[in-house]
């Protein structure tokens, strides 16, 4: 299973400069380039800890082979929408289905979609499921929103000892707790 960003969507960040800078009481304007790289750091690592989008965009995931029975949970929540669905037949031609035709149901409230069966019968080679999932900007939940603005924070403190690419050096206690609820559940 390979996930792929495809990056389109929304550009704008959960939380924009003004509000970190309120957050963390920065007053200067220098560092502001510092502050957005620490930003988008700071929700990537949200985003691989919890599962999340935390900005609404577009992904490809691409599985060889096609699940059995044609039940997927999708790796990156909350789903907005299925986009398209690609199978590849035993010769590696793709065959494309329109969501409506590629996705025979959706688990209701959940991350799951099951692909249809002519989609199965046509997948010798695999499939691609592209898929839009994550929050608007306004609509990241207020726990979420609140866990990045205390790891940007931290991190900003950090900024001396740790450098900004290998940020965030850390959660801080607070953020991994409000974070904890969203993580998803792992079998042991």
């Amino acid at each position: 299973m390979t996930l792929i960003d495809l990056g389109t969507g929304s550009a704008a960040e959960p939380a924009s400069l003004a509000d970190i800078k309120s957050y963390c009481r920065i007053d200067r304007a220098d560092e502001d380039a510092l502050i957005l790289r620490l930003a988008r750091a700071a929700r990537l690592a949200i985003e691989a800890e919890t599962g999340l989008s935390l900005v609404r965009r577009a992904f490809r995931l691409c599985l060889d082979p096609a699940p059995r029975g044609g039940w997927l949970t999708l790796p990156r929540r909350p789903l907005d929408a299925v986009l398209a669905v690609t199978a590849y037949d035993a010769g590696g031609t793709p065959v494309v289905f329109g969501a409506e035709t590629g996705i025979d149901a959706r688990m209701a409230g959940g991350q799951a979609v099951r692909l249809a069966p002519a989609v199965l019968r046509a997948a010798a080679n695999g499939v691609e499921v592209e898929f839009r999932a994550g929050w608007l900007p306004d609509a990241v939940p207020a726990d979420i929103f609140l866990a990045l603005l205390q790891t940007v924070a931290l991190s900003y403190e950090a900024r001396g000892i740790v450098e900004p690419d290998a940020q965030p050096a850390a959660f801080p206690g607070s953020a991994s707790r409000l974070l904890a609820p969203f993580r998803p559940a792992r079998l042991m």
